[in-house]
């Protein structure tokens, strides 16, 4: 867990600089998204000229997040604001391969900053100059910046407080995963105290789905399987499936959840196929498997009960080998 002078030190790191580019990684969630508007406003407020930056289009379930930030899209910016920055500041994530789009200027970009809650870090932010603060202990890194604004003395407002309990709600499923302690709840509550509606938010994240996601989310139950004796669930959604609903990549943040109410099952695997020969494999975990260690194998990561990784290959042998990790693991 992190503690006042940890928060110090990255204060006294952003004095030293004036535009700093704020960067999450590809396929932003709510905590990725809500602690980069919640740092972007902070920082505008302490007297910075921030540039949160995303790769793609905000998520359907996010945007009311939009009119909180000026949104830079990379691709279309970065000739600009690479030239013009003067630091780096890297939010819920210390893995090349989620800021691949930005990996070539991130090799030779100005100083770096890394706040980071999972367990696996590359080698990132570790030139002269640069700070790191990972605290693995976290639920969200959407809880590190609160508790890193909490220490600056700078008042809670009504957006500030709905940025960040954005990202605290997304990472703990609602406060229900078994990352939410007494110490996320705090701030909830203090979030709440200042203004937010988590009403309102839980509306616009979870209740404003189109229709060609739930009918991605019935061919997702379609598939699945179930092994290692009814410990692990399997879930595969391939190109036919997104055709055949209607649906995009960006629906499919959150479905490795469809199957983790089951009963007697320990893992959960979703399989999803992507462009190319690229397969993206979500791991969920209940209380004793460390999906982060096998995600790691493949060069992913994450957390103990929730992790990922994007493989190249051929799905007919990826996914067996995965399957049967993960069994054996159990």
């Amino acid at each position: 867990m992190m503690n006042e002078d940890d928060y110090h030190r990255v204060t006294r790191w952003l004095e030293e600089c004036h535009r700093p580019l704020l960067f999450t990684h590809s396929r932003p969630d709510g905590d990725g998204l809500g602690a980069l508007v919640a740092l972007d406003i902070a920082l505008r407020r302490r007297g910075l000229a921030p540039e949160p930056v995303i790769y793609e289009p905000i998520p359907n379930s996010y945007t009311f997040l939009e009119p909180l930030t000026t949104w830079r899209i990379w691709a279309d910016t970065r000739e600009v604001l690479s030239q013009e920055c003067d630091a780096v500041v890297i939010l819920d994530t210390c893995a090349l391969a989620q800021l691949e789009p930005a990996a070539a200027f991130l090799a030779s970009a100005p100083r770096m900053l890394v706040i980071d809650h999972h367990a696996t870090h590359d080698p990132i932010g570790l030139r002269d100059g640069d700070l790191r603060l990972f605290d693995d202990t976290a639920s969200a890194a959407s809880l590190m910046v609160a508790e890193w604004i909490r220490s600056t003395g700078l008042e809670l407002d009504e957006k500030l407080a709905t940025a960040l309990f954005t990202g605290l709600a997304a990472d703990t499923g609602w406060f229900r995963f078994s990352n939410t302690d007494a110490r996320t709840m705090r701030t909830a509550a203090d979030l709440v105290d200042a203004g937010v509606d988590p009403s309102r938010i839980h509306s616009e994240i979870y209740q404003r789905d189109p229709p060609e996601k739930l009918r991605l989310v019935a061919r997702l139950l379609e598939n699945l399987e179930m092994h290692a004796d009814g410990k692990m669930a399997v879930m595969t959604l391939r190109e036919a499936d997104f055709q055949h609903a209607g649906a995009d990549r960006s629906m499919t943040e959150d479905l490795v959840n469809e199957a983790t109410r089951l009963a007697g099952t320990e893992a959960t695997l979703l399989f999803t196929e992507e462009s190319g020969a690229l397969i993206r494999v979500n791991f969920r975990s209940k209380q004793r498997l460390d999906v982060s260690e096998i995600a790691r194998r493949y060069g992913g990561g994450g957390h103990a009960r929730a992790a990922g990784a994007r493989l190249n290959g051929q799905w007919d042998k990826i996914v067996p080998n995965v399957i049967a990790e993960t069994a054996a693991a159990l």
